[in-house]
């Protein structure tokens, strides 16, 4: 009985043990004034666990110049952190790698030297365990950032330019990818995944909308024959790089601006798919992986006709012990019995900036367009021009513009005019943030969202993006006047 009880207690020390090993912590240094208020947020991605579930947030007061996140992680992960709202790591990167039991140390400059954007990699000393492969993210950045210096405007270069100026880039990757000893050859593949995509990113999108004829020459010259994307075929990978996808396809259409190819993914959905099972049938991991990805963000975006047969062809095509097969059956059959056309919206109760609360049956009667936005998000401010225009142009009509923000209510009124329409009705999830219980039920992960619902209260078709087809949304709106 003793021996039992001695071994069930070494047992439960051993586990205590385990999980303060499996401890990892993050901590901030900043300059502080004793009358400055200073706000830091952590935000962590595993992406080796199931689509949209490997999330953690924190968020804290800065007291005395510093604070500090404690949290478990399992997977090498990606990690933002922002003061104020600013970026720590941006401009450079917008996330950086952390893996468990790391125990980090940023020291930054005072708040008053953030940019626009944030502090910049640059400016920021990382010390502490892990700190090898943050410098090592540091040190390529830097070193390609004084490559660029001597570059014209973006918009200016020529095609030709661009696609020599990333060579140049991707070399200095490659470098000191292969002269740094201290890191290991996984982590060193993700570092290299994502500084790849973050050259490449601008490369490929100013790619699909070119009409130069030399495009198919500088493409195969300078990413196909150098095999550049073979760091993202390797396992586990292409989870941190989100360029694949635009890779294959450049490699499938000789012309892709003909079929709109900045857009082909949102506007072909089925079509993409089946690009992504012909070009990617040698690595299942990589085709399993895409293809789920793929279908949960159009399943999330809304839901149609579109999305059932793209779900079909999936069932069809992915193999079922793929990880993230239950997740896409669960968010596919959860979305539809949420979103199909006609189920009746969520009944809400928000408030606007008094404290004013409105709930679904205040718009009885009226078309409503919902649009789910948060303070900072790329995508939300470059909806806001857009959809300015399409209130207008809808003005006197029997239609309801809702903005929703999903912050704490000084970062939501800081945003409001900025990544949302100033001009439409403002309410805010009353300091729940995105743990809101609308925002749980209707799935909403990524940001700008937006939702029509008809005069009855009911889920209108999924819209389509007024950034791309403004006629086509404007007419779906009419439609249901």
């Amino acid at each position: 009985m003793m021996k039992n009880i001695i071994l069930m207690c070494a047992g439960l020390l051993y586990s205590v043990y385990c999980f303060s090993q499996g401890a990892t912590k993050v901590t901030i240094h900043i300059p502080q004034a004793d009358s400055a208020s200073l706000q830091a947020r952590i935000f962590i991605e595993d992406p080796l666990q199931p689509i949209n579930n490997g999330f953690f947030k924190d968020t804290m007061e800065i007291r005395g110049g510093q604070c500090q996140f404690l949290f478990d992680i399992k997977n090498t992960s990606l990690m933002t952190l922002f003061i104020n709202n600013k970026y720590i790591t941006m401009p450079g990167l917008y996330s950086v790698l952390i893996e468990p039991n790391d125990s980090l140390v940023f020291d930054l400059p005072p708040i008053n030297e953030a940019g626009f954007f944030g502090f910049g990699i640059a400016k920021v000393d990382v010390s502490g365990k892990g700190r090898e492969k943050i410098n090592l993210t540091k040190n390529i950045i830097n070193s390609y950032v004084k490559l660029s210096k001597a570059d014209p405007e973006y918009q200016k270069q020529s095609l030709t330019y661009k696609y020599e100026a990333a060579d140049r880039k991707l070399h200095v990757i490659d470098s000191l990818y292969r002269s740094e000893l201290h890191v290991s050859s996984h982590i060193k593949d993700l570092v290299k995944a994502q500084l790849y995509g973050n050259v490449l990113q601008m490369l490929f999108r100013s790619s699909k909308r070119s009409e130069n004829d030399s495009l198919r020459m500088l493409f195969d010259k300078y990413i196909v024959k150098k095999n550049r994307m073979e760091v993202f075929l390797k396992k586990d990978v292409v989870q941190y790089g989100g360029i694949l996808g635009s890779y294959l396809i450049l490699s499938e259409f000789k012309n892709p601006v003909k079929v709109n190819g900045e857009f082909f993914q949102k506007e072909h959905s089925l079509e993409y798919a089946e690009i992504l099972v012909r070009r990617l049938n040698t690595f299942p991991e990589i085709r399993d992986y895409l293809l789920s990805a793929h279908l949960i963000t159009t399943i999330l975006k809304g839901f149609d006709s579109t999305t059932t047969k793209l779900y079909h062809y999936y069932l069809d095509k992915a193999d079922f012990d793929n990880p993230n097969f239950n997740n896409v059956v669960n968010t596919y059959e959860e979305t539809e019995r949420k979103f199909a056309v006609g189920k009746p919206f969520y009944d809400f109760h928000l408030p606007d900036s008094t404290g004013k609360i409105y709930s679904l049956k205040d718009f009885k009667g009226k078309v409503l367009l919902f649009d789910f936005w948060f303070n900072g998000c790329s995508g939300c401010k470059t909806m806001v021009p857009v959809l300015e225009q399409i209130e207008k142009e809808l003005s006197g009509k029997n239609v309801q513009f809702v903005s929703i923000g999903i912050d704490k209510r000084q970062t939501w009124l800081a945003g409001i005019g900025k990544y949302s329409c100033s001009n439409s009705l403002q309410l805010y999830t009353n300091e729940q943030t995105d743990n809101h219980p609308m925002i749980k039920y209707l799935n909403i992960y990524g940001y700008p969202r937006l939702i029509i619902v008809d005069k009855k209260g009911n889920i209108s078709a999924a819209p389509f993006d007024p950034r791309i087809s403004k006629k086509q949304f404007i007419e779906q709106i009419e439609s249901l006047l």
